[in-house]
């Protein structure tokens, strides 16, 4: 076994976030490791939302009329 150093600060966090988990530390890491928990920057995370609510409202069929660029810079005064 391998020791690892953390600072109280990360150990609280990696604790906290395993709690929201239902996971211990151990097994938050460990599923981490295995590739059964993926960390990703909370940017990328809304930038991917913002894509599927736009995929979604282009497949909403009430969504289907369509608006001319001319009318949309008119209705914005440009």
């Amino acid at each position: 076994m391998t020791q690892l150093t953390l600072s109280q600060d990360i150990l609280t966090g990696i604790t906290n976030l395993g709690n929201q988990l239902n996971l211990s530390v151990n097994e938050l890491l460990e599923q981490i490791s295995q590739g059964n928990l993926t960390v990703i920057n909370t940017e990328e995370l809304e930038d991917l939302l913002d894509v599927r609510d736009a995929i979604i409202a282009e497949t909403d069929p009430d969504n289907q009329e369509r608006i001319s660029w001319e009318d949309v810079k008119q209705d914005l005064g440009l």
